[in-house]
Order: C-alpha cells, then sequence, then structure tokens
C-alpha cells in the first residue's frame, strides 16, 4: 500500500505557549511516563516535533500541579487546550 505526501497550506499556531521543554521538565516526565505513545518518542532526533498528547494525561496533570510544580499560567493554558480539543481524546503540539 503506499503512502502519499500532501503540501501543507497552514499551520496554525495558538497564541500562547503551554509549556515549556525546559522549564516544565516535571510535566514532561510526567507525559513520558502517563501518556499513551510516551512524550520524548514522539519526537524527532532534533529534539523537536509534532507531540500528541492525551486530555486524560493532561487533565491528570492539572489535578498533580503543585506537585509537577506548575505554575499558574502553564494549568491556565493546558485547561484552555483541553477546551480547544472539543471532542479530540488528544492535543497535539509542535515543539520546537
Amino acid at each position: 500500500m503506499s503512502v502519499r505526501a500532501h503540501r501543507i497550506l497552514k499551520v496554525e499556531y495558538a497564541p500562547n505557549t503551554s509549556f515549556n521543554l525546559y522549564y516544565d521538565q516535571k510535566l514532561i516526565e510526567f507525559f513520558d511516563r502517563n501518556n499513551d505513545g510516551g512524550f520524548y518518542s514522539q519526537m524527532n532526533d532534533g529534539g523537536g516535533g509534532v507531540v500528541s498528547i492525551e486530555v486524560s494525561a493532561i487533565k491528570e496533570a492539572i489535578e498533580k500541579a503543585a506537585e509537577l510544580q506548575l505554575d499558574e499560567d502553564t494549568v491556565k493554558q493546558l485547561k484552555a487546550d483541553i477546551e480547544a480539543a472539543g471532542d479530540n481524546d488528544f492535543v497535539d503540539y509542535d515543539c520546537f
């Protein structure tokens, strides 16, 4: 079976960063352990790329915000990400 490649016409990003891979290390490690497909394994060799995180893992991270040392802005943005996901079971993040 062949796999076809399509040219991308438009990529649109949310106006605010959801989290930072360097500063929110406990969150990233949490996602790596608690998200189907992990976190790091979805990234490219350069340490970037599109990562899909399950809404259920994001909700659990919000519940553990103090333990994960998440600041108020990060929690607020994660909640907005869940809302934006609508009926989807995951949120895609482009890490660069």
